[in-house]
């Protein structure tokens, strides 16, 4: 009696374990399985079920929530139409001829014993390969105060829509397209790479970069500047001598109206018909006036005034205004 008792009760501790055992080995079967899976373009991928297959009564796969395929091989959606193909045994999903557009989640809905286990969703993420090398741009601005350049490099490329960069000079690594970076002549020629990389694939390009002291060009502004300034430093000094050369000629002593008298000896004639008489200096004077004075006994100075003589004339002669 006591022995059938410890019998059956060794049988019910014996089928807990198995049944814990089986329990355990599904949480590990189903923690061990890849949740998120990358592929590129063109690729082959298997989805696992991440289940025991022990008992399966109903098994479906669902793209984004429709579903596209099933235990009896029934596939309804035409976006993976020919391209699918399910496992009756493991329950596992193949996909062929991957493309960006499938990218998305999977799940897989399954039944034992018509009791519905745990989904199971796979996150499919399909890239394009990368083929060409990416573009680097370059240029530098020298620096005088501390005799550096700083150097500004891009990163680029075309055709596709997910990458990531890096930066790669001497032993430093920089993410990001764009890079900054301070460099001198004692460094001589830095090697500057970038690489574009996604989760299939990735390419490099290099760049060599010298700094080299240049003279910083002068701008537009600047320029104009320099000339207005120069210009009118120019005109100052004409000013400056202009006005120098009035006040020397100002500061010179007037000139005597006299200055301007012209004495014209018109000829020697005799005073009378006596042909002893001795002759004598005859000066004529010219009035543009008409006005004349009689000449002295003696000798006649005739005065020719300009009319721009400013001060009248203390001269017994008549003068010509």
């Amino acid at each position: 009696m006591v022995g059938g008792r410890l019998r059956c009760l060794s049988c019910v501790l014996t089928c807990a374990s198995v049944l814990l055992f089986g329990v355990c080995l599904q949480d590990v079967e189903a923690s061990s399985c890849q949740s998120v899976i990358h592929k590129k373009v063109g690729d082959t991928v298997e989805l696992p079920s991440c289940l025991p297959p022990d008992g399966v009564t109903g098994a479906v796969w669902k793209y984004g929530g429709v579903k596209i395929a099933e235990r009896d091989g029934n596939v309804s959606e035409k976006q993976f139409k020919g391209r699918l193909e399910l496992n009756s045994k493991t329950f596992s999903l193949t996909v062929r001829g991957l493309t960006l557009n499938d990218s998305g989640n999977f799940s897989f809905v399954s039944e034992v014993n018509d009791t519905q286990r745990e989904t199971v969703i796979i996150s499919l993420l399909v890239h394009e390969p990368i083929t060409k090398q990416p573009s680097l741009t370059s240029n530098s601005t020298w620096h005088p105060s501390n005799e550096s350049c700083t150097v500004f490099l891009e990163c680029s490329v075309t055709s596709y829509s997910s990458v990531n960069y890096n930066w790669t000079v001497r032993n430093e690594t920089r993410s990001g397209s764009r890079l900054q970076y301070i460099i001198r002549p004692q460094d001589g020629d830095t090697e500057f790479t970038c690489t574009l990389y996604n989760f299939v694939s990735d390419m490099s390009a290099s760049e060599n970069v010298t700094c080299k002291a240049t003279k910083v060009p002068l701008s537009f502004g600047t320029i104009l500047i320099l000339g207005v300034v120069g210009g009118s430093s120019f005109i100052m000094v004409i000013i400056v001598i202009v006005v120098c050369a009035c006040y020397c000629k100002q500061s010179q002593p007037d000139s005597d109206a006299n200055d301007l008298t012209v004495y014209a000896d018109i000829s020697e004639v005799a005073i009378n018909d006596d042909p002893t008489s001795k002759p004598c200096s005859v000066y004529e004077t010219i009035d543009n006036r008409g006005n004349q004075v009689t000449p002295g006994p003696q000798t006649v100075y005739d005065k020719i005034q300009l009319s721009r003589v400013r001060k009248a004339s203390v001269s017994p002669y008549q003068d010509i205004s």
